[in-house]
């Protein structure tokens, strides 16, 4: 069978760009994307910052230290840590995140103190979370999973930790 003879196209002769006006579409986009360029090109970039855990209150009474390694490779995917939060107050205390999502909060600075990296933001319900904390300590394994390339060979960086708001620090060499 040859085209056009015992075809049927329900009325529809020629090709699909000149009956859906394809070209006539791409050039409106294309105007469109010129004409909005310099708005894009002009977005505010997305800056580094500590998450909610950073603006929770620090209790009195209660520590947390953060223990990582000396030395983490330049390469290296996560950083494990032990995470230890200690109450001395003698009684139970209670401590509060703005989010539930902000129990766990970090940053990573260079010796200059610049943010090279930080807890990606994560969609949580915009309540506060709270935790009872009885005399004694707790102690948690925690990961910080590193972008590629993020860290450079022989400098040193530090890591300042929230958990449950209670500030903890730790500084590593990539090596």
């Amino acid at each position: 069978m040859r085209r056009g003879v015992g075809f049927s196209n329900n009325g529809w002769y020629g090709s699909i760009v000149k009956n859906f006006g394809v070209w006539g579409l791409a050039a409106v986009l294309a105007v469109g994307l010129a004409a909005c360029g310099e708005w894009l090109a002009d977005a505010p970039k997305l800056t580094l910052e500590p998450g909610g855990g950073f603006k929770a209150e620090v209790q009195a009474g209660v520590k947390a230290s953060l223990k990582i390694p000396d030395r983490v490779s330049p390469d290296a995917a996560l950083i494990e840590g032990d995470l230890t939060l200690e109450n001395s107050a003698g009684d139970i205390v209670i401590v509060t995140v703005p989010r539930p999502c902000d129990v766990y909060d970090w940053v990573i600075r260079d010796a200059a103190g610049k943010v090279v990296m930080a807890k990606g933001p994560i969609e949580c319900v915009d309540q506060p979370a709270t935790k009872s904390l009885a005399p004694g300590t707790q102690s948690e394994r925690i990961f910080i999973y590193l972008m590629p390339r993020v860290l450079s060979g022989g400098q040193r960086y530090v890591v300042d930790y929230r958990f449950w708001g209670q500030p903890a620090r730790a500084e590593f060499t990539a090596r």
